[in-house]
């Protein structure tokens, strides 16, 4: 290590220095060696400006004893890894002769890499001429690599964040503002604030389809105010709401618009970004929930109308009731009547045009004919759905009332083969067809 002039003191080179500024040679020789860091002075009036000081600090950093740098440029140190951007930073503050810090990647003699941290400031002599250059050096390998792990871990968590961004089904944004809104201001210039200064700076492809675009980016740098109206009094209501709550809120509903002038409503969880007492950003994850809406208004009609249509059927149901009623009224009225009918005036009428055996046994049977026709046999036997014919009505009559076909054939005088030719007709209209089921038994279940 080269000593440093005897000099009993040595005075600051700048022109504007006092007499304050002198400092005892030896107090100066002792703080320089004792020094953590690094410290290199190289000599500007030789060739090459080589160096022609070291302290101890030196020697541990870099490895390299004193005799063995002493007259040595120290760009030794940079070994081979000559292209680095730092480099032109220092290059210029030595040919300017002024004062730089700066960065650089050195090799220390065993090859091994450490980061430099250099501080460069000049000497001059009392006509101000650059003569020296003192080199500060502080290894800071350490903080480097704490910082490259760093920035890796945020790259990787950026890489996954991206990722989720990308992939996933839900739209998520987030808007900066420019400049930031303060809490100190009043509320409507708060609301005025979000109009005014939000803009999309993160989007990504789920927002983007939302708005009708197909990528994120479509988005980035659009005003807040393009996508979300405030003239809607139902988005100042929301703003509102929002500020009431400091910027942190769930299930806020907005109106917005999408890339064809159409509006849609969306549903936000919204998370800020406060620093100093203002909101510089927020984040936000949001649901298209327009159609979920058409959805629950169509359902809240047919709920409306289901409603109306059960208070009408009610009513109708009350008047069916009614009318039954009045029907079963009628039809026991009408059956009352017949019956009436029937044995005072029909039966005595029958009963005196009784002539002999033949007829005798013609009367009965029209007499059960009657009896019949007017009960539930009767009722059930003439029904439309089934279309007997009146000779079919006749021939079931006299089947229910015990009469072979030989009988009937002969009472009523036509063909035995006429006779069961209705009574086949009869079973396929009463759907007896092909069953084992004697008519005569049916016609009494009826």
């Amino acid at each position: 290590m080269e000593k440093i002039p005897d000099k009993k003191m040595i005075t600051s080179s700048r022109p504007d220095s006092d007499r304050n500024d002198r400092v005892p040679v030896e107090l100066l020789k002792q703080s320089v060696i004792a020094a953590s860091c690094g410290y290199v002075i190289t000599d500007c009036g030789q060739k090459n400006s080589p160096v022609v000081f070291v302290n101890p600090a030196f020697q541990e950093i870099t490895g390299y004893q004193a005799k063995e740098v002493l007259g040595r440029n120290c760009r030794f140190l940079l070994g081979k890894d000559r292209e680095q951007e730092s480099l032109e930073q220092i290059r210029e503050a030595v040919k300017s002769g002024r004062r730089c810090t700066a960065v650089v990647r050195n090799y220390r003699k065993d090859g091994s890499l450490f980061y430099n941290e250099l501080s460069i400031s000049p000497i001059r002599d009392r006509s101000g001429k650059v003569t020296h250059f003192i080199w500060l050096q502080r290894d800071v390998t350490a903080l480097i690599e704490a910082e490259e792990k760093m920035a890796a871990l945020i790259s990787q968590k950026e890489e996954r964040f991206s990722a989720y961004m990308d992939n996933t089904n839900e739209a998520i944004w987030r808007i900066d503002f420019e400049p930031p809104i303060s809490f100190d201001v009043p509320k409507s210039r708060q609301i005025q604030g979000i109009f005014d200064n939000g803009v999309v700076t993160e989007a990504n492809d789920g927002t983007a389809r939302t708005y009708g675009y197909i990528k994120g980016k479509e988005m980035i740098g659009m005003p807040l105010k393009e996508i979300m109206v405030q003239s809607d009094p139902k988005n100042l209501e929301g703003m509102a709401e929002l500020v009431q709550n400091r910027f942190h809120i769930n299930n806020l509903v907005t109106y917005e618009k999408t890339s064809d002038d159409t509006t849609t409503i969306i549903l936000n969880n919204i998370t800020p970004g406060i620093r100093d007492g203002k909101v510089w950003y927020m984040w936000g994850a949001q649901s298209d929930i327009s159609e979920l809406l058409e959805l629950q208004e169509d359902l809240k009609k047919s709920k409306e109308e289901l409603t109306n249509k059960e208070k009408a059927l009610k009513e109708k149901n009350i008047a069916l009731k009614e009318l039954i009623s009045q029907i079963g009224l009628e039809k026991k009225e009408l059956k009352d009547r017949i019956m009436a009918n029937i044995e005072q005036v029909v039966l005595p009428s029958l009963e005196k045009i009784r002539l002999n055996n033949r007829e005798e046994e013609y009367f009965e049977q029209h007499r059960k004919a009657l009896e019949n026709l007017t009960s539930s046999f009767g009722i059930k036997i003439a029904k439309t759905s089934v279309k007997l014919t009146p000779r079919e009505i006749e021939i079931c009559n006299l089947v229910k009332n015990g009469m072979a076909s030989k009988e009937i054939a002969r009472l009523l005088n036509i063909a035995l083969h006429t006779v069961e030719k209705h009574r086949r007709m009869a079973r396929n209209k009463l759907g007896l067809a092909n069953k084992r089921i004697n008519l005569n038994t049916y016609l009494h279940s009826l």
